[in-house]
């Protein structure tokens, strides 16, 4: 007799990040489809996996998208931006609302607006970014063949190849003359304004610029550079030359051309509907670096963010105006997050500097150790090896980009809040905070909170011998919670307050040369199951902040 052979489960596939993110921004214009118009036509999720299948390279008459800065994951974006002022105009034009024929067509123009970038089949020479010069018109071939095989009608196949045309911005053609229907006019208006607003609002940006550069610099070869020069296209020499006209591009091209297309991004504020266009406050975090050095010495950083559409005049005013009040004003010790360090961490920090120098300092001083050696060390100390090798590519380049950004935390603590902002994405959670000891009020300060209530908890106040995070600072130890009604450390006090249910909590203590000072909490992942290495993560964090909180005390007491 033959025993019966138990069935193994099957591993569950991880999905590559840029997958996973592909998935969800697809997601993110479905939902606005069914938002608007109560259904996802058909024909939209035909495109959305045929034209995956096109970049993926599974067409027969195309290689795979070799190109990384214009690839699938830029056209996406270009869609969701544009469904966004879609939805934005919609609510506020609601007398000339675009219907789901319009918003198709633009999804389609979107989706294949780069694609020329794309080889034929058998095409192995170079990556694409030799079409350069002449992607939107292939772009517009490959629209028009596979929109007319899949029977598209050909009022709708020349819709959306016009749609395409106008995204070549060499050329400025009448938009009425080439969009009788205004409300497609309006449609491909957004379309365009989307191709340079989500290039300009990518959180990698600046980073990606190399990728640009590759692709310049092959167009550069196929075409010949000098060639290129006399037939007056700008040919550029490094990759630096790219970023350092980061504020001519801007300024001298893309607030133009948006300005040309009816400021369409104006519509996105409409959709956030609170007020805030995340697209343009990306806009100006990733020119904020170039202000402040290239600009802001000869003019005042309002008259710049101005001139630059980034802020209007009236928000500048009002902004003044709130600076006006604060003048003179005695900060608060119990709100104010820099005078709790002045007040509170300075003493313990100069104490420490008149009793004696860190032990690296002593060791170089007596030459027992070299600079190198100690360096080792530290890294030894706050990254093991063996929690290095666990960090996946996307972790290890959040912990990139969180140090580059707080080597400006002089710019304001506004840069710790970013930094929170992106450790909630990358441990998948609703909301995190930055909580410093008050040792006269014997309390934990929400110094810096991020998530939904961020500005109801700013400055309040946790009984230090209450809530989890007191009895992270007390005992110096990292806590993880799954359930927060089955722990006893949890105070839900502060929920009650504020209308909000915390379900599950990691927290980490915030250490500065072996003392600890606070905290760092994160709250409701989206499993309510933060693991060993999420702790690990913001353990990183933690130290790093850490280390930023000490050259802001150094930076007060050399600048009172």
């Amino acid at each position: 007799m033959h025993m019966a052979r138990k069935k193994t489960k099957k591993p569950v596939r991880k999905l590559p990040v840029a997958q996973v993110e592909t998935l969800q921004t697809v997601e993110l214009i479905l939902a606005i489809a069914r938002d608007q118009f109560g259904e996802v036509a058909p024909r939209l999720g035909d495109l959305f996996r045929d034209v995956a299948d096109l970049y993926a390279g599974h067409w027969p008459s195309h290689e795979a998208c070799a190109v990384t800065y214009h690839n699938l994951s830029h056209s996406l974006d270009v869609c969701l931006a544009a469904a966004r002022m879609l939805s934005g105009w919609n609510r506020v034009e609601s007398a000339r609302a675009l219907d789901q024929r319009y918003f198709l067509l633009g999804m389609a123009a979107g989706l294949f607006h780069d694609a020329g970038y794309i080889k034929d089949k058998g095409d192995h020479a170079g990556d694409g970014g030799k079409f350069t010069l002449v992607h939107v018109r292939r772009s517009m071939e490959i629209a028009k063949k596979y929109l007319t095989q899949k029977k598209w009608p050909p009022e709708e196949v020349e819709a959306v190849v016009r749609i395409i045309s106008i995204t070549e911005y060499s050329h400025h053609p009448d938009l009425a003359t080439l969009f009788p229907d205004s409300k497609l006019k309006t449609m491909a208006q957004m379309v365009a304004t989307a191709d340079l607003v989500a290039q300009m609002a990518d959180t990698d940006y600046v980073q990606r610029i190399d990728d640009l550069f590759a692709e310049f610099k092959e167009v550069y070869e196929f075409e010949n550079s000098e060639t290129l020069s006399r037939q007056g296209t700008k040919v550029y020499k490094t990759v630096q030359e790219i970023k350092d006209g980061t504020i001519a591009f801007y300024e001298q091209f893309v607030l133009p051309t948006l300005t040309n297309l009816g400021r369409m991004d104006r519509y996105l504020a409409d959709f956030f509907a609170d007020g805030r266009n995340p697209y343009q406050e990306n806009i100006t975090a990733n020119l904020s670096g170039h202000l402040m050095d290239v600009r802001s010495q000869w003019r005042r950083i309002g008259d710049v963010l101005t001139d630059l559409g980034l802020a209007s005049s009236e928000q500048i005013a009002s902004a003044l105006a709130k600076q006006q009040k604060l003048v003179g004003k005695k900060p608060d010790p119990g709100k104010s997050f820099n005078s709790l360090l002045r007040e509170h961490l300075l003493p313990w920090f100069t104490a420490r500097s008149q009793e004696g120098r860190c032990l690296g300092d002593i060791l170089m001083e007596m030459q027992a150790v070299e600079p190198k050696s100690l360096a080792k060390g530290l890294l030894a100390q706050m990254l093991p090896d063996s929690l290095y090798a666990s960090l996946s590519p996307r972790e290890l380049h959040f912990l990139l980009q969180a140090s580059i950004l707080l080597q400006n935390i002089c710019k304001g603590p506004w840069i710790l809040g970013v930094v929170l902002e992106m450790a909630n994405e990358i441990l998948d959670c609703e909301a995190s905070s930055i909580l410093i000891a008050d040792l006269e009020e014997k309390e934990m300060l929400v110094a810096l909170p991020t998530g939904p209530k961020k500005n109801v908890v700013y400055g309040k106040g946790i009984a230090m011998d209450k809530g989890l995070s007191g009895w992270v600072y007390r005992n110096g130890q990292p806590a993880r919670v799954s359930n927060v009604n089955a722990d006893v450390r949890f105070d839900g006090g502060m929920d009650k307050n504020i209308d909000f249910i915390t379900r599950s909590i990691l927290a980490v203590p915030l250490h500065v040369n072996g003392e600890c000072i606070g905290a760092v909490e994160a709250l409701n992942k989206s499993d309510d199951n933060f693991t060993q290495h999420d702790m690990n993560v913001l353990a990183i964090l933690a130290n790093m902040l850490a280390n930023v909180m000490v050259g802001v005390l150094c930076l007060q007491t050399t600048n009172p």
